[in-house]
């Protein structure tokens, strides 16, 4: 079964806000090594919810990620990795059935896009220790 590995949301307003986000840097970095090491792919989801947050650091994906040139980025404004952002179709054309996530804001964007892929019908895995929110 293809598997794709998604890392959602890490991005730098975040990882500086977020709780135990460098237990959370070292679980994603430890994935994606093991990832690499096995052809799976590593696709990056951002939250962009205005025009501002486009060119703002803030936003941007941490690179603490350590993101290589190939791996692909998708946009999204909504909680959700698939509402209009593309990622759907191109994991259907890739054939890809099972998904990896990962990522910030367990209750808002994890948790949405979690119960979205599940009625999409892919396999989900989402790995102990690899999801956070806010601190407090």
């Amino acid at each position: 079964m293809k598997t794709a590995f998604i890392i959602i949301d890490v991005q730098n307003i975040l990882v500086e806000t977020g709780f135990q986000t460098n237990s959370l840097l070292e679980k994603i970095s430890y994935l994606q090594n093991h990832a690499r090491s096995k052809n799976i792919e590593i696709i990056y989801v951002q939250h962009i919810e205005n025009p501002e947050a486009q060119t703002s650091e803030d936003w941007q994906l941490s690179a603490l990620l350590n993101r290589k040139p190939d791996e692909k980025v998708f946009q999204k404004k909504y909680n959700s990795i698939f509402k209009e952002t593309g990622l759907k179709e191109y994991l259907d054309k890739q054939g890809i059935e099972k998904l990896v996530l990962c990522g910030m804001q367990t209750e808002y964007c994890v948790d949405t896009s979690v119960k979205v892929a599940f009625e999409y019908g892919y396999k989900l895995i989402i790995p102990e220790g690899a999801v956070t929110t806010f601190d407090g």
